[in-house]
């Protein structure tokens, strides 16, 4: 197989399947083929990540440890762009009747940011609305982690409301949150405008970190 049909293969592993969805929401496991995620796992463990006070709640949600900040066309991919990229860019494309965004990929972007979450640290609900997003997306890339760990994704299946700005209104919501556990190699995509919490990382994690690639879908501007 020459370089040009390697790169033009689908990056995602066949045997990828949807765990669960819901109107504003999708979760897939096994996003890549054994080798391919363990080599992303690996990779994750090199990069630099520094600690960055949460921007919803910095004061209870404690800190989680960050690794830049990168912008790609959603529907290019460079010679170099990494297995684990080219299948979120695959799975977020084929999913963009969720995001209420058919056909429009050559006009999305997507940013990849790493991010790290120690014991002790969560992310408050909010709903990643403003900056041209339409949508975002979580890539769990730990190893192995346990779901008495906490670090769960918290998902509430509805438009969020003016009112629902916080976790006190949210009580009131005519719905449950859903709440997706991150197992390793698990892709989450979810439309923007969509209340969403990370749990609290239990101390029982001890020095293991929630390990993901994170980022938003953006509509590209002129």
């Amino acid at each position: 197989m020459n370089l040009s049909s390697l790169l033009d293969a689908p990056a995602t592993n066949p045997e990828a399947r949807v765990h669960s969805a819901g109107e504003r929401y999708i979760v897939i496991d096994d996003l890549l083929p054994a080798a391919d995620f363990e080599a992303t796992a690996e990779a994750f463990t090199r990069i630099p990540l520094k600690p960055v006070l949460s921007t919803i709640d910095p004061v209870y949600d404690g800190f989680a440890y960050r690794g830049g900040e990168e912008r790609q066309e959603l529907a290019r991919n460079a010679d170099d762009t990494p297995r684990w990229q080219r299948a979120v860019k695959e799975q977020i494309t084929a999913h963009l009747d969720l995001l209420a965004a058919p056909g429009r990929a050559e006009h999305l972007s997507l940013t990849l940011s790493a991010w790290g979450y120690p014991a002790g640290s969560r992310l408050s609900w909010h709903n990643d609305a403003g900056a041209g997003r339409i949508g975002a997306y979580v890539y769990f890339t730990h190893r192995a982690w346990d779901s008495d760990w906490g670090g769960g994704l918290a998902v509430f299946d509805e438009e969020s409301r003016a009112d629902a700005a916080d976790g006190a209104a949210l009580v009131d919501s005519a719905r449950h949150p859903a709440l997706i556990l991150p197992r390793p190699n698990r892709l989450v995509v979810f439309r923007a405008h969509t209340m969403h919490a990370v749990q609290r990382v239990d101390t029982t994690a001890g020095d293991r970190l929630r390990r993901t690639w994170t980022g938003f879908i953006t509509e590209d501007t002129p």
